[in-house]
């Protein structure tokens, strides 16, 4: 799937509508108060990788962007975790990146999501929880995106193909459809 230059700075603003929508959800009446800095850390790594990769994605494509992924992902996790005096990641039922694997309790609440979103699309899920280390744990779910689709769905360009499985030689993260559930957002207090 290739997309127009013009197109991008649409499907990106897109993406911010439909996440901020999502985080309104999860902002509801069902969201504990205590969630709104969790809320905030999530929406902060959204846009600032979303807008990274999306420059990166206009300008130099879609193989550019699986560095911006190796790469300024984390740091750019680190840096909004270290403004909110938090600690923030990604995590999935099938990572990319094996760093980002799930603990077993993450792995329990992302099959969890993944149920519920099969019963309700109408809220994002969210849970809380402490860890064996005593530290408050929020999660998001991750819904599949369309603009998601070139590196985590099912027809990647094998040029992309090949630049994923070179950074991620373990990657598990493809085949996702739209609407699916991808992963999810992890917040941690720090300690």
């Amino acid at each position: 799937m290739s997309f127009q230059p013009l197109e991008w700075p649409m499907m990106f603003n897109n993406f911010l509508r439909i996440s901020g929508i999502a985080l309104l959800l999860t902002g509801s009446s069902l969201a504990l108060a205590g969630d709104e800095p969790y809320q905030q850390a999530v929406q902060q790594l959204q846009q600032r990788l979303g807008k990274v990769l999306m420059h990166t994605i206009k300008t130099e494509g879609h193989v550019a962007a699986i560095r911006v992924c190796n790469e300024q992902a984390p740091q750019i996790a680190q840096a909004v975790g270290s403004d909110l005096n938090l600690e923030v990641g990604r995590t999935a039922l099938r990572v990319r990146n094996p760093k980002n694997a799930p603990t077993a309790r993450q792995r329990d609440v992302l099959q969890q999501f993944v149920e519920q979103w099969q019963h309700t699309k109408n809220v994002v899920p969210t849970a809380t929880y402490t860890n064996d280390q005593g530290q408050q744990v929020w999660m998001q779910a991750i819904v599949m995106q369309p603009q998601c689709a070139a590196c985590h769905g099912s027809n990647i360009e094998p040029a992309l193909k090949q630049a994923i499985v070179e950074r991620y030689p373990e990657d598990a993260a493809t085949n996702f459809e739209v609407g699916q559930i991808r992963g999810a957002f992890v917040v941690k207090s720090s300690q």
